[in-house]
């Protein structure tokens, strides 16, 4: 689904992202892990050209994008949730879901506020609140709402389970499993929590200091005993 060779990112002089290569498949769900500053949220930035200078190339369906502007991106099927979540405060949640519906391209029709409700259930109450008045639980569903609203054909979180209850972290994980079922929409997700990341992705990624430290599956992670030690706790 998307393929990055070479990749490397810039903030003005900073060197961020170092000959990253990664792929994806359709249907399949991918962890990036690592500790914070590792460049997990700058790589998902520059697969949809948010923010970063970017060399190297990335393509979607087999199509450079080199040259493709952010929304370009985001019409072909791009979806990313910020791990600020950046939740329109003064906007009711169908309102927040509701934006997220323009970013749809003319061929992916998005879903209506009805099915995003029925993805979402714990959502439905809240219809008519206001984005501030939402606890940070609420806070990140509606974020992955409005995200999946315009039915992306690659679904990236950046961080979601940050600062949430145990509690709500376990639901997370199930909205996110549901999300991933039974479809061909990708799914990258950025985390410093092992445990969730293991519940809702099928192999990973670790990152330190911008560079691709492991890849494999979940067994291989398990084997190699050190990675945690070395590279994921603080």
């Amino acid at each position: 689904m998307i393929e990055a060779h070479n990749l490397d990112a810039f903030y003005g002089q900073s060197h961020i992202l170092h000959s990253i290569d990664f792929h994806l498949a359709e249907g399949e769900s991918v962890a990036l892990l690592g500790r914070n500053g590792a460049g997990k949220s700058t790589f998902l930035k520059s697969l949809i050209d948010a923010g970063p200078t970017v060399t190297g190339q990335v393509n979607l369906l087999g199509e450079d994008l080199h040259q493709i502007q952010t929304h370009k991106r985001a019409q072909m099927g791009m979806a990313l949730v910020p791990e600020d979540r950046r939740i329109f405060p003064m906007l009711t949640v169908a309102q927040n879901i509701e934006i997220g519906g323009h970013a749809a391209g003319k061929n992916n029709p998005r879903y209506t506020l009805d099915d995003v409700v029925e993805m979402f259930p714990m959502l439905k109450p809240l219809l008519s609140r206001l984005g501030y008045q939402l606890s940070g639980g609420q806070q990140q569903m509606l974020a992955i709402a409005r995200g999946i609203v315009s039915h992306p054909r690659l679904l990236m979180l950046d961080e979601p389970a940050e600062g949430l209850a145990p509690v709500i972290v376990d639901e997370l994980a199930d909205t996110v499993n549901a999300l991933r079922k039974g479809g061909t929409r990708g799914m990258i997700l950025t985390e410093q929590n092992v445990d969730f990341a293991r519940q809702t992705t099928d192999r990973l990624y670790v990152l330190d200091v911008g560079s691709v430290v492991f890849s494999g599956t979940w067994p291989e992670f398990d084997a190699n005993t050190d990675l945690i030690d070395r590279y994921l706790v603080l």
